[in-house]
């Protein structure tokens, strides 16, 4: 992996690339942890389309895989159709974004996984509802069994394609009640025991977070690569996510919204206030 030409804040390239490494490798940790609590998800803890066999036709599943191969061919040619960077970046330069891209999304991940394991179940999306939807993560709460949010990271944090994301989300959220996914999990009480229910779900609050490259280092820099402890710079990139979730929810507040999507953006706002302060 190689983030640039020249190191930024005194890291070296070298070293980014050996964090980058063993971000997968924690992953794939993290990914083995929600395996053994039977969440389907396969080594990048991404929610595994294959398990869906039963909820869906066979048909269907192989047919959204070959979709999303290819969609990522064409990302290799830079020629997605309908993609602001076609035709204005070289190949070399999406799919530098791209490496950016997948870097901050598995960086969130964790981050999130590490401080809210207890309370919340977190998975990366199928990357057919990454794609397809524009939802990057689910946060599932272990008490209710129901998806509170997701969230879809933004490469940019100021501009016009970051302005873009921005109106994009919050119309999403006000005039299509939130974001829909077809490879979804959530949980059910069934005779005593909860049971993993596996499917559709509609109206998810849809938050975004922005990041630079630099915030992608710096994150990188900070991860501690450890389940139960990390670093004080690594705390205040988790404090950071929780004042985006809260401004992002008071702005959703102002406006007229769909009444699961409300029901489940007023259940998300009360467990806000007891995250970190």
């Amino acid at each position: 992996m190689q983030f640039g030409k020249e190191p930024q804040f005194g890291v070296k390239p070298e070293k980014l690339t050996e964090k980058f490494e063993r971000l997968q490798d924690f992953i794939k940790e993290i990914s083995g942890d929600l395996r053994k609590e039977n969440i389907p998800v396969n080594e990048k803890a991404r929610i595994d389309t294959d398990k869906f066999e039963g909820i869906y036709r066979r048909e269907i599943i192989e047919a959204d895989k070959d979709w999303v191969k290819d969609l990522k061919k064409q990302w290799d040619r830079g020629i997605v159709s309908g993609s602001p960077l076609a035709g204005l970046l070289s190949k070399e330069q999406i799919l530098r974004q791209k490496t950016i891209g997948e870097t901050w999304e598995i960086l969130v991940t964790a981050i999130l996984y590490k401080n809210l394991k207890e309370d919340f179940i977190v998975v990366r999306t199928s990357e057919y509802d990454d794609f397809r939807n524009g939802v990057d993560c689910l946060i599932i709460d272990r008490a209710s069994g129901s998806v509170v949010c997701a969230f879809d990271e933004v490469g940019d944090i100021s501009g016009q394609r970051f302005d873009s994301k921005k109106e994009k989300v919050l119309k999403r959220n006000q005039y299509n009640g939130g974001a829909d996914i077809f490879y979804g999990l959530s949980f059910k009480e069934r005779q005593g025991t909860r049971q993993l229910k596996k499917g559709e779900i509609k109206h998810i609050p849809l938050f975004y977070f922005a990041s630079s490259e630099e915030d992608v280092r710096k994150g990188l820099e900070a991860f501690s690569f450890s389940k139960d402890g990390q670093s004080d710079d690594e705390r205040k990139i988790f404090q950071g996510f929780i004042d985006s979730f809260k401004q992002q929810t008071d702005e959703l507040k102002k406006v007229p919204l769909h009444p699961k999507f409300k029901e489940r953006l007023d259940f998300f706002e009360a467990i806000l206030k007891n995250m970190v302060k």
